[in-house]
């Protein structure tokens, strides 16, 4: 039996719970979608993250600032594990491919501390120009009505 979806408004209680700092912002519960914008602090550097969720579908993490380094020519590519386009990137957090998320997960409890992860990887590839944090590099982002080959 499918597990059943957390509603928009159980994320939003998560998100308010875990991290306060993380504000809720154009939450549409007729749309059953919400964003959430605020700052993290993983290891050295202060980051402003977006997420972005409408139910049914992956969150989407961006960072908003500062602008995320590009290391042209680097081997594991110019900005590793993220989803484009180029001037927009979505962070790579996990496989879909892999059902590693799933809309019955609170986005509190995985797409958070995950998107920590990523940028403690992003900090050390920064310094080593390897990265790190493990997974495949990230293609084109399947939309939700696609079917993962």
């Amino acid at each position: 039996m499918p597990a059943i979806p957390l509603s928009i408004e159980e994320q939003v209680a998560a998100m308010k719970a875990e991290w306060p700092k993380l504000v809720g912002r154009r939450i549409d519960r007729r749309r059953q979608s919400a964003r959430w914008i605020g700052p993290v602090r993983p290891q050295y550097t202060n980051y402003t993250l977006e997420i972005r969720y409408c139910l049914g579908a992956w969150p989407e993490v961006r960072v908003v600032a500062p602008t995320l380094v590009r290391l042209p020519g680097n081997s594991e590519g110019e900005l590793p594990h993220v989803y484009p386009p180029a001037d927009d990137p979505v962070l790579c957090l996990f496989d879909p491919r892999e059902d590693e998320w799933t809309p019955d997960m609170a986005i509190a409890d995985t797409t958070v501390p995950w998107s920590l992860d990523w940028l403690a990887c992003y900090e050390h590839w920064l310094m080593t120009g390897r990265w790190t944090g493990g997974g495949r590099h990230a293609g084109p982002l399947l939309s939700t009505q696609e079917t993962p080959s």
